[in-house]
């Protein structure tokens, strides 16, 4: 949606010298950056995440010094924000989400004006834009890695969520989800196969059914299950036309002003990170590693998980700069398609839903247009 959401690489290197932020053009190397975060960002630049740490997160993790320290309690990661090596001047605070938020991400980030960003796939903005309006302002995933999985073994021919769906009792789904009454209104699951009762656990090893997953995560959990190996197959729910962003990094739209000279210094830092970590993710891996230990939860996370998870990421696209060459755009027509989409589907489930467009939800204007996944 380059005319709606984005403004050329000019146009941004002019905005940002007239605010007099520092080494933000593309040429600038990445450590020239970090020097002009201090004068323009919070002592502390908090991250709302939405879950445990996990693979999914590992960009921001990248950021994190080595200095860190975790609040078991509260559910926080904070440490220098460090940037090719050098100190921003800055603290990076990461905060786990799931049982440590008391509410969804968007309503944290509205409760709380020390939240900077928080990760929210673009079903939720529209979901939540009538109340807490948020904007969009870099894709950590340019695919979201939910499936529907199945056993490949009692099901050697099925390829498809629609395939699936014909030949088990149920697919089972977390709650009333937006994705599967969009698959139930495209003809793709029988209405009277869907159950809303998932409760997160390996049903494939007990059950002849399909569930909900993540396909950086539960294939490898059944193929290495004690109880013994399931080899799973399984369709992302992108692919069968539910196309939303998964894990925006998103502010407070109603801040935006306030924000925009940190954002400016710091969205392209963000790209780099992520590109970053998934092509060298050890250090990485094992922060994350370190962190869940310390969190002391029922949640678990290994390095091999971990590095399925990045391996997946790569394989399937799921990081990647989409269709123009920019890693971490906000592109539409897709945005503008999926809201056309998704809007009847949130009002059919009572929600109040503006006539909103892509512009509304997103903006590449704080990108480095020349930072590119290879």
């Amino acid at each position: 949606m380059a005319s709606n959401i984005s403004r050329s690489i000019q146009l941004v290197v002019v905005t940002l010298s007239a605010m007099a932020v520092a080494g933000c053009s593309g040429s600038e190397p990445m450590s020239q950056r970090a020097g002009s975060l201090a004068d323009v960002c919070s002592p502390t630049v908090a991250i709302q995440t939405d879950w445990y740490p996990q693979a999914e997160h590992g960009g921001i993790y990248e950021l994190l010094g080595s200095d860190y320290v975790v609040d078991a309690t509260a559910g926080t990661t904070t440490g220098a924000l460090i940037v090719d090596g050098v100190d921003s001047g800055v603290d990076l605070q990461i905060r786990a989400g799931g049982p440590f938020i008391e509410s969804p991400v968007v309503t944290e980030m509205f409760l709380d004006d020390t939240i900077m960003f928080g990760y929210v796939g673009t079903d939720v903005a529209i979901s939540r834009y009538a109340e807490a309006p948020t904007l969009a302002v870099f894709n950590a995933l340019t695919i979201n890695p939910q499936i529907i999985l199945w056993n490949a073994e009692k099901h050697p021919q099925v390829s498809t969520i629609a395939e699936i769906a014909g030949e088990v009792a149920a697919v089972s789904v977390f709650g009333d989800r937006p994705y599967m009454r969009y698959l139930v209104a495209q003809g793709v699951v029988p209405p009277e196969k869907v159950d809303t009762n998932y409760k997160g656990n390996l049903l494939l090893a007990t059950d002849d059914i399909a569930h909900q997953g993540f396909a950086t995560s539960e294939p490898y959990r059944y193929r290495t299950l004690e109880s013994g190996a399931i080899t799973t197959a399984y369709q992302l729910v992108h692919d069968a036309g539910w196309t939303s962003y998964p894990q925006n990094l998103a502010i407070n739209k109603l801040r935006l002003e306030e924000l925009r000279p940190c954002l400016a210094a710091l969205v392209p830092v963000m790209q780099q990170a992520q590109i970053d970590f998934v092509k060298n993710p050890e250090r990485t891996i094992a922060t994350i590693i370190d962190v869940v230990t310390q969190l002391n939860t029922s949640w678990s996370q290994t390095p091999e998980l971990a590095r399925y998870a990045v391996d997946t990421m790569q394989q399937l696209g799921l990081v990647g700069n989409g269709t123009t060459t920019t890693f971490g755009d906000l592109e539409s027509p897709r945005i503008d398609d999926f809201i056309a989409l998704a809007t009847p589907i949130l009002r059919e489930q009572g929600l109040t839903i503006p006539d909103i467009q892509a512009s509304d939800l997103a903006t590449n204007e704080f990108l480095d247009a020349a930072i590119t996944k290879p």
